[in-house]
Formats: structure tokens, C-alpha cells, sequence
């Protein structure tokens, strides 16, 4: 005797269905050497590798792309080495380098590169030196930099805030884990280019932040990964 399935159960499995094919599948990450063809080919200006490290020779052909605009990589690692060859890059623009311990010597080749407009390298081991090195770039307008060795001990907060005075062009600024305290944003306060403002483990007090904002209205706060409360450019 044959079951036939209940109309409702039908409908149920042609709604799901619906559903599934509604929905759109996230496109496979192209692979480095598919990446790096369409650079040459002058397809693309870009390369992001999220899911593991490049290899020597990966870094080497990095450094004959000559058009590469924008390098992410998430899983590093670049050293002060690599950043002599991304150094070599004359076009390039946007750049991410997480889990590379870039020191002072890695920073001083990055200034080479003087199309540079975005930098983001949450872990790295640059103290004021590498940092001065970076206002060599006149298009840099944003700045994301974690290095505990900005403020060792705590100490430098206030050199660090003075060093931001020799940056032409910077808008956007993001520390991560560097102990400013109260002197390091009055230093910042000094810069009057600023438009956003994020600050993590800075270690700064309320009546510090309140005269910083009473400098700067018009700068967008956030403060260990979330909006300040005395920010009156706040939102949702």
C-alpha cells in the first residue's frame, strides 16, 4: 500500500525549498596564485588572504606586483624583512598586516611607500621611532596600531600624542592596547585633524576625556569597542 505524503508536508519541503535557493551562497576565496594572476593581468589591484600565512615565495611574487593597491592579509606574518619588499609597491594603497610583528626597522620601509592611505597593523612591536617613520606618507588618513611598545611601562603617552603633530594628512586613528593615560591624550588633543578616534586599553580618565572634548566636539570617540557616552556625535 503506498503513503502518500500529507499536502501540507508538500507544501512545507516546496517552501524550504524556496528558501534555500533564495539564499546566496558565499563565493570561495580565490586562491593566492588566482589573486596574484589577475593583478598581472591587470583584472584586478588587490589580494586578501584570510586563512593562513603567505609562504617565502608568495612574498617574493608580492613584490613584482606592481599594481597591487591593496594587500590584507589576516593571518600575517610579516616581518621587518617582508616590509622591505612591500616597500618596492608603488601603488599601493590600503594595507593590513594582522599578526606581524613589524618593529621600527619594518616601519622606516613602509614609508617608502608613499601611496599609502590606509594602515592597519594591530600587532606589532614599533616604539615612537617606527611611528615618526609613518609621517613620511602624505596621503596616510587612517591609522590602525596596537604595539605595546609605544608606551613601555606606561611611559610615552605624551611623546606619542606630540608625534601625531608631524602627520600631514591623518583623519582617522584607531591604538589598541597602548597604556596612553591621561598625558597620551592630551598629546592627541594637540592634533586638530582628527575625525574618528578610537582608543582601546588606553587607560584614560573621565575628566581627561571631558576636556578633550571640549577641544575637539567634532571628533567621533570610541573607547574600548564602544561609543563614548560624552561623545555628541554619538549614534546608534
Amino acid at each position: 500500500m503506498s503513503i502518500c505524503p500529507h499536502p501540507i508536508t508538500g507544501i512545507l519541503v516546496i517552501l524550504l525549498w524556496l528558501v534555500c535557493a533564495a539564499v546566496p551562497v558565499p563565493a570561495a576565496e580565490a586562491t593566492f596564485a588566482e589573486q596574484a594572476a589577475a593583478v598581472r593581468a591587470g583584472a584586478s589591484s588587490r589580494i586578501r588572504v584570510t586563512d593562513r600565512a603567505l609562504i617565502e615565495e608568495e612574498w617574493k611574487e608580492i613584490a613584482g606586483l606592481e599594481s597591487l593597491s591593496t594587500l590584507d592579509l589576516q593571518e600575517g606574518v610579516a616581518d621587518d624583512a617582508k616590509a622591505v619588499l612591500l616597500s618596492r609597491l608603488s601603488r599601493l594603497e590600503r594595507l593590513v598586516l594582522r599578526e606581524s610583528p613589524l618593529g621600527d626597522e619594518g616601519f622606516k620601509h613602509l614609508a617608502a611607500c608613499h601611496t599609502l592611505r590606509d594602515i592597519n597593523i594591530p600587532q606589532a612591536r614599533c616604539t615612537l621611532v617606527g611611528l615618526a617613520a609613518l609621517a613620511e606618507l602624505p596621503r596616510l588618513k587612517s591609522l590602525r596600531l596596537g604595539s605595546h611598545d609605544l608606551c613601555p611601562e606606561g611611559k610615552g603617552g605624551a611623546e606619542l600624542g606630540m608625534t601625531l603633530l608631524q602627520f600631514p594628512a591623518l583623519r582617522s586613528l584607531h591604538l589598541i592596547d597602548v597604556p596612553l593615560g591621561d598625558a597620551g591624550l592630551e598629546g592627541i588633543a594637540r592634533y586638530d585633524g582628527l575625525w574618528n578616534l578610537y582608543l582601546d586599553g588606553a587607560g584614560i580618565s573621565d575628566e581627561a576625556w571631558e576636556q578633550y572634548f571640549a577641544l575637539h566636539p567634532e571628533v567621533h570617540v570610541h573607547v574600548d569597542q564602544a561609543h563614548h557616552d560624552r561623545d555628541p556625535n554619538r549614534h546608534e
